[in-house]
């Protein structure tokens, strides 16, 4: 088996806590907001307002972390996958 075959399986290890790794931090981005959303509204008493719309923002900004890493992965599979069919 040869270290660039996508059968490897400590490959697929890799890929999977890469994945598990991206939930976690779109969990904590969206904790991680909202618990500063939630300082802001004690130190301005507006409670809940910023948390709310702290989560909201740390939701957002944790899926397209996600969605621009997830692009970025497939795009390089696409070229990878190019550039292995070439003339034979």
């Amino acid at each position: 088996m040869t270290p660039d075959d996508p059968n490897n399986e400590s490959r697929s290890y890799g890929q999977g806590y890469e994945y598990f790794a991206m939930g976690f931090v779109f969990a904590f981005a969206i904790l991680g907001f909202g618990a500063l959303g939630w300082l802001v509204d004690g130190w301005l008493h507006t409670r809940p307002l910023f948390a709310i719309a702290g989560g909201f923002l740390g939701g957002f900004g944790g899926f397209m972390s996600i969605y621009y890493r997830v692009t970025a992965e497939s795009a390089a599979e696409k070229k990878r996958k190019g550039q292995g069919t070439g003339g034979g």
